[in-house]
C-alpha cells in the first residue's frame, strides 16, 4: 500500500513539474500579459469553475472580457470579483463604471467612480480619469451644472489637459 502511495505521490509530482497539472488561473494570467484576451477569459472561466483563486479570478476575467470589448460580461465579471472578497480598489470601481456608462446606465456609473474616487491608494493618472469620467457622465445625464462645476475644479488641477479645454469648449454651448 505504501509503494502505491509513494507511486501515485511521484506520478502527480512529476506531472506538476512536467506542467501536465496547468493551473487555470496562472494560465489565465499568462495569457493576459500576453495580450491573448480570449485565452485569457477561457483560464479564468475555468478557474472560476474549480474555485481556484476565485475572487483574482473573476477580477482576471473581467479585465479580460474588457479588453475583448464585453462590457456586460466584464462588469458582471467585476462585480463578482467584489462579492467574492477582491480587494475594492479605484482601478476596479473605475472599469465597472465604464462598463455602467457604456450600457447607457449612468447613475450608476457616477456612482462607481465616486466610490473609485475615495478608494485609498490610487494613482494620480486614476484620479484625473475617474474625476473626466465623472464629468462625461453628468454631461450624459444632462446635469450640465454638475458637469460644469466638476470640470471648472478639473481644469484648476490639470490646466495641461487638451480635453478638458475641448470639454469646456463643448459645455459652454450648452
Amino acid at each position: 500500500m505504501k509503494i502505491i502511495r509513494l507511486s501515485v505521490l511521484a506520478v502527480l509530482l512529476s506531472a506538476v513539474l512536467s506542467g501536465c497539472i496547468v493551473n487555470p488561473y496562472e494560465s489565465g494570467m499568462e495569457a493576459l500579459e500576453k495580450g491573448e484576451y480570449e485565452e485569457a477569459a477561457k483560464q479564468f472561466r475555468q478557474a472560476v469553475e474549480k474555485e481556484q483563486n476565485k475572487a483574482d479570478s473573476y477580477r482576471g476575467l473581467g479585465l479580460a472580457l474588457w479588453e475583448t470589448r464585453d462590457y456586460e460580461g466584464a462588469k458582471e465579471a467585476l462585480q463578482a470579483a467584489l462579492k467574492e472578497g477582491s480587494e475594492k480598489t479605484g482601478t476596479v470601481f473605475n472599469l465597472i463604471g465604464s462598463c455602467e456608462l457604456k450600457a447607457g446606465n449612468v447613475k450608476e456609473a457616477i456612482a462607481y467612480f465616486e466610490e473609485g474616487l475615495k478608494s485609498e491608494g490610487i494613482s494620480d493618472e486614476l484620479t484625473k480619469a475617474m474625476r473626466f469620467n465623472c464629468i462625461y457622465a453628468y454631461e450624459k445625464l444632462g446635469d450640465m451644472d454638475t458637469a460644469r462645476s466638476l470640470l471648472e475644479e478639473y481644469t484648476a488641477d490639470y490646466p495641461e489637459d487638451e480635453d478638458a479645454a475641448k470639454e469646456a469648449q463643448f459645455l459652454e454651448t450648452r
